[in-house]
């Protein structure tokens, strides 16, 4: 998988799709963390072991998915 750009609250971001299915998140040059899809009640849940703000989880998952679908 190549990498990709997405729009999230005005701010780019460049997303590196990992082999493992994690997607690497950079601002930047800057890694600011990794973030990865897991089943939820509602579908997908997006969810990080970084320290990211949580609503940014959701959104950087959801461009994620917008730009896969």
């Amino acid at each position: 998988m190549e990498n990709f750009e997405i729009n999230v609250n005005g701010s780019t971001y460049s997303v590196a799709p990992q082999d493992n299915g994690t997607y690497r998140i950079l601002k930047g040059e800057e890694k600011i963390g990794v973030i990865y899809a897991e089943p939820g009640e509602n579908g997908t849940d997006w969810k990080t072991l970084d320290d990211l703000d949580t609503q940014l989880v959701v959104n950087l998952g959801q461009a994620i998915t917008d730009h896969n679908a």
